[in-house]
């Protein structure tokens, strides 16, 4: 898929012993007929433009332009490595020297013969007369440092003495501190430093030549760009792709999920993270959501590929450890993705995991401990704060309610008889908040090695991250380990394997009461100081005095296991092969093994009082006849995919300009499926396991009697698919690209089995053409279009089949029956997503700034849902293609070196991505509510679109909240019930969830051993449900006595008739229209989640070159980092944080981001060493 060059290069040395000869007449001339034949050799001139050939290409090409054959080894030279090579009218010699650099082979002219063999370990020296020379001069030791841009010390610098006579006379490398020291240097020679993909430096020697920096090659970052199944220079690419190293992954937040840390790193990928939950996996969409969710499958997101395996992952936290990544490639157009056929409707996201390395074993390690803040921008009122709520509340209810005033003329005695809480409550006030939500921590090790001979290479990585959430019994746990071999069987047979194991654990309390539910004036401990094992829930009534119901004190029940544990196993194993049939072609097999456990235990122990009644307290009560004594439910479920992939691969160049390459491949594919789900009851203490149980079934069953028995399913599916793709480019000016692919699927019928997908791009290089050779401005100018295909079948199985549901109990008796829940469909066919894109790239001011841009064209044709037949059908589903949804969008991505000097360099990078969804077509009544019969979607709205009862302020009179009407003729009219607007025909629209642009925006900065990175991520234009405000602030009867929340600086709640600055109503209502107005049928209830957030702040020292020159280490790094550090929201925003919105599926209900758990802060110090 891609090509390792060797950097390490080996001093060659020769050996000569002083002869005595008697030199005649005849001797001399014949050795100056030689001198002479040796000067013609090297005066040959040698051109290779801008090549990416094998060496065997490279001295053809050297042969078709000097005459002069080439002899080696097979056994010994690989002819098959592949070289970048860019050089003009260079003599013989020294073209030479470019052609085998850094491939530890050397090389002898003989007549008109070059003969190039291994390399021995053993310093070089260009010729014997040119060393009988230097002996008689006088000579220096060259000293120095080779650094990065950054000032990190280069490790394999190549550094070559060249004499005045432009001949090599010593050759040496810069060691792990980039240091180099280099005897016996003649004074009047010159330097000549080079590194692959950096910038070739000349420079007269000196005994101390100092620091030098290199810059890199625009070039070489280029190198390694994953393109489906190949791997492509980026000059070269003609479709939209962007790559993110691993380094700056790394750089970045600290979690270990990776979709974290490419948030905002790259454009197109909208990345929400709605809650702040230990081990949380986050969702991603990739250019605007261009397929439907359904209820067994709500991933939109791109598909990932690891390693060129396909995987069936939907995170990427499952799929690799952030510690193990080399770089990760994002394909967003339909050149890019059209080769992977029906799973990359969406993109792609191609990993590419660490892999060894031939020379000196390499060790990282990293090892970071930091603690977690959670972040509370709303407060729970205090006992102070909520008695004095209440009792407004109760005045409330008491002014509005006739009957009650007859029966109390004083409004105190009324709130002194219906109160919650007693005059001893006033003295009481415990922190319930603090005990929910306080710091937690979380240490993360990590270690790499990396090492190999030129046969065998191999990379091993572990890690361990442990998580204490921020959320009471919250936490993370994982375990990970990766080896990457690379072994050349032969000089034709080369193997790569790849095994991964990832095992998380997931710990969340099971039954923690919400904090609506306890009020601050309740007390955990009793009198003697114990713990209570439950807690009195006191609410008023509406008819009567306030009543009491019961909960648990989850305090109490800190010492019993009662959590939620999911532990999840993910492994991946892949093998492939590769023969070398011939020097431009090869064959190529890769065969891969993915298996994904997830088994979720939620346990009560009957000890508890939760476990007792089974976290429904109100179901049962001591006196019940049957008690659950303690749950478990434990859910099941296991994936095994396999994938076997066998390709046929070309590259040739023809007559030096002209390089093709293509492929034609195969892929067979199988998912097996396996789910269990089981409820019991009856559990042995501190056992979590079914063999300690003694009833089946759950607490529902339990409470009402209905028999029960376990659940679960086995499922198959399989695909196959054939695809070829073929490239051509010209000099590297003209690129072009074509690829087709046919899949086959086991989820439709057989007459809509097969999906064809296609894709053709172009690209030009304008920068290379003559006449924009003196532009001098430009470095880079380059114009990219592609236009194609790719499906989806929507991932679940049995798409085209009739289901049943078999019930032990039928009409509300215990009869066996059996009723159709799923419908077939033999019409139904793959969606079809047609992808145009044209992209600009341009770098300028020696590569100072560079831009690229995108404006991209989506068309998603049959869409695939389950949808609800009419009613009078019965309770019916059934899978159709149902309509047609477009996006369009402009994607912007700018990075800048503002500032460079010796000592001082800024950064800048930027990312902007604008996305329109638009709805453009529905098939018959697909979308229609199956009672109503009434749209919920419409063409030309956002598949996302948010529709409610628009606001239309406050009654100054009463405090009641008001909304806008449309009366027969059309006309707006105000009315103040919510329920007198019944036609969702006069529902507008109040935005939709996801945000119209996003992006990142960071900023470097790197003074000497110092380092300073900002990071932030902004959004806007998106909608989301404040559920704070249903769940607490709704003026309803059900909340009186409850706790709630203290109203926010913008929210101006109702104080009295005329009171014309409210925009929030009465605290309290006794007309149930008031109840319902905050709901998510009020376009009050939806806020503006447009924000910007500080996601990063990091500072890193790096060590000087002395100290790790004193600690033997090639690199050590020390930082402390920030997460999550301050977030700009809109001003209009009521809730705990923005980012909150879920994509939707078939109906109104959003996820909302209310009184959930916000994205926490985080601060850690960590340390990197490189040995």
């Amino acid at each position: 898929m891609y090509k390792i060059i060797k950097k390490d290069v080996h001093r060659l040395f020769s050996r000569t012993k002083p002869y005595i000869m008697k030199i005649s007449l005849t001797t001399i001339s014949c050795f100056l007929v030689c001198l002479q034949i040796s000067a013609t050799a090297l005066a040959q001139k040698v051109t290779l433009k801008n090549k990416s050939i094998t060496l065997k290409e490279a001295f053809r090409e050297v042969n078709k332009q000097t005459g002069y054959h080439y002899l080696w080894s097979a056994k010994r030279v690989n002819s098959n490595t592949r070289i970048a090579i860019d050089i003009k009218n260079m003599e013989l010699d020294q073209a030479i020297q470019q052609i085998i650099h850094g491939l530890q082979l050397s090389y002898k002219i003989q007549g008109k013969l070059i003969t190039i063999r291994e390399r021995e370990n053993t310093p070089t020296v260009a010729n014997l007369e040119q060393i009988g020379d230097n002996r008689q001069q006088e000579t220096i030791i060259v000293r120095g440092r080779i650094v990065d841009s950054l000032a990190r010390p280069l490790i394999g610098v190549t550094i070559r003495v060249i004499s005045a006579n432009k001949r090599v006379v010593k050759e040496s490398k810069s060691d792990s501190h980039g240091e180099i020291t280099i005897e016996s240097v003649p004074k009047q020679s010159f330097l000549e430093i080079s590194l692959l993909g950096y910038r070739r430096l000349h420079l007269a020697a000196t005994e101390n030549i100092g620091t030098i920096r290199m810059d890199v090659l625009a070039e070489s970052l280029e190198e390694l760009v994953v393109v489906g199944y190949i791997t492509k220079r980026a000059s070269e690419v003609t479709g939209a792709v962007q790559s993110v190293k691993g380094e700056e992954l790394r750089n970045s937040v600290s979690t270990p999920n990776v979709l974290s840390m490419l948030k905002g790193k790259t454009t197109g990928l909208y990345i929400t993270e709605s809650t702040g939950e230990s081990g949380a996996k986050g969702q991603v969409v990739a250019r605007g959501q261009s397929s439907m969710t359904t209820p067994t499958n709500n991933y939109l997101g791109p598909l990932i590929v690891v390693d060129g395996v396909i995987t069936n992952y939907q995170s990427l936290q499952d799929a690799v450890n952030p510690a193990d990544i080399e770089d990760i490639s994002v394909l967003k157009d339909a050149a890019s993705t059209a080769i992977y056929g029906s799973r990359a409707a969406q993109g792609v996201i191609v990993v590419t995991t660490k892999r060894g390395q031939a020379g000196k074993s390499t060790v990282e390690a990293r090892v970071q401990a930091g603690v977690i803040q959670p972040v509370r921008d709303i407060r729970f009122m205090n006992t102070t704060e909520l008695i004095d709520f209440m009792d407004t509340q109760m005045k409330r209810y008491w002014e509005q309610t006739p009957s009650i005033r007859t029966t109390f003329p004083n409004v105190a005695d009324f709130i002194r008889e219906r109160r919650v809480y007693t005059d001893e409550d006033r003295t009481r006030n415990f922190n319930w908040e603090d005990k929910i939500y306080s710091n937690g921590n979380f240490t993360n090790t990590e270690v790499g090695v990396r090492h190999g001979t030129h046969k065998t290479k191999f990379y091993m990585g572990v890690g361990w991250f442990k998580e204490n959430g921020a959320l009471y019994d919250n936490g993370f746990d994982r375990k990970n380990i990766r080896f990457n071999i690379d072994h050349a069987i032969s000089s034709k047979l080369l193997a790569r394997i790849n095994v991964s194991s990832i095992i998380d654990r997931i710990t969340k309390r099971n039954g923690v009461p919400e904090l609506y539910m306890i009020q601050p004036f309740m007390y955990p401990y009793d009198n003697a100081g114990n713990l209570l094992d439950s807690l009195p829930v006191r609410q008023s009534s509406n008819y009567g005095p306030a009543y009491t119901t019961w909960t648990q004190n989850f305090l109490a029940e800190t010492g019993y296991d009662n959590t939620k544990l999911t532990k999840v196993q993910n492994h991946l194993a892949s093998i492939s092969l590769r023969y070398n049939i011939l020097p431009f072609l090869s064959f190529q097999t890769s065969n891969s093994l993915n298996f994904v456990g997830t088994n979720v235990n939620s346990y009560l122990d009957p000890r508890s009082f939760s476990g007792k009644y089974g976290g429904y307290p109100y179901l049962f009560s001591p006196t019940s006849a049957v008690l659950p004594n303690g749950t478990l439910e434990i859910d099941d479920t296991k994936f095994v995919d396999y994938l076997m992939s066998n390709t046929l691969n070309f590259n040739k160049t023809v007559g030096g300009n002209h390089v093709i390459s293509a492929l034609v491949g195969q892929e067979w594919g199988k998912r097996t499926t396996e789910i269990m789900d089981i409820d019991m009851y009856n559990v042995l203490p501190s056992e979590r396991n079914m063999g300690a149980a003694q009833n089946f079934g759950s607490v529902i069953n339990v409470a009402y009697g209905f028999p029960y028995k376990p659940s679960g399913n086995y499922q198959e599916r399989a695909t196959f698919s054939v695809f070829g793709q073929a490239d051509y480019s010209y000099a590297g000016r003209y690129m072009a690209s074509i690829s087709v692919r046919t899949d086959a699927t086991t989820n439709f019928g057989r007459d809509k089995r097969y999906g064809t997908f296609y894709s053709f791009s172009g690209g030009w290089n304008i920068s290379k053409e003559s006449f924009f050779k003196n532009i001098q401005a430009i470095d880079n100018l380059r114009l990219r279009a592609s236009y194609g295909t790719s499906g989806r079948d929507l991932g679940d199985g049995y798409l085209n089949t009739t289901f049943y549901s078999e019930t032990a109990r039928y009409e509300q008796v215990d009869n066996i029956g059996a009723v159709i829940t799923q419908l077939a469909n033999p019409m139904i066919s793959w969606e079809t997503l047609h992808n145009s894109n044209i992209g600009l790239d341009i770098a300028l001011l020696k590569n100072r700034i560079n831009l690229s841009a995108d404006i991209y064209h989506k068309r998603s044709d049959g869409l695939l849902q389950q949808v609800s037949l009419p009613s009078a059908q019965g309770a019916l589903t059934q899978y159709q293609n149902v309509g047609q949804i477009v996006n369009r969008g402009i994607e912007v991505s700018l990075s800048t070196h503002n500032v460079k000097s010796a000592h001082f360099n800024w950064h800048t990078s930027f990312n902007f991505s604008y996305n329109k969804n638009k709805l453009t077509r529905l098939y018959q009544d697909s979308l229609l509510d199956s009672y109503s019969r009434s749209y919920y979607r419409k063409i030309g709205e956002d598949i996302n679109v948010i529709k409610a009862i628009q606001f239309a302020g406050i009654n100054p009179e009463n405090g009641n909240m008001q909304h806008y009407n449309f009366d027969e003729k059309g006309n707006q009219i105000i009315v103040e019930g919510i329920g007198q607007v019944s036609n969702l025909a006069n529902w507008q629209r109040v935005g939709q969830a996801t945000p119209r642009f996003f992006g990142g925006f960071t900023n470097s900065f790197q003074y000497k051993n110092y380092s300073l990175n900002v990071e932030w991520w902004f959004q806007v234009g998106n909608y989301t449900q404040m559920s704070l405000v249903n769940n607490f602030q709704a003026p309803t009867a059900p909340r009186l006595g409850r706790n709630n929340v203290v109203f926010a600086d913008n929210q101006h709640v109702w104080q009295g008739p005329g009171d014309m600055q409210a925009n929030y109503p009465d605290v309290f209502s006794t007309d149930p229209n008031a109840w319902t107005a905050l709901t998510y049928r009020s376009s009050k209830m939806w806020g503006n989640a447009s924000h910007a957030r500080l996601r990063n702040v990091r500072f890193t020292y790096s060590l000087p070159n002395g100290v790790l020159k004193a600690l033997k280490l090639a690199r050590a790094d020390v930082f402390v980092s920030g997460d999550n550090l301050y977030v700009i929201k809109h001003k209009d925003f009521v809730g705990v944080d923005p980012e909150g919105a879920v994509l939707g599926g078939v109906n109104t209900s959003y996820g909302g981001a209310g009184t959930g758990f916000a994205n926490p802060r985080r601060f850690l110090l960590g340390m990197q060493l490189t040995f």
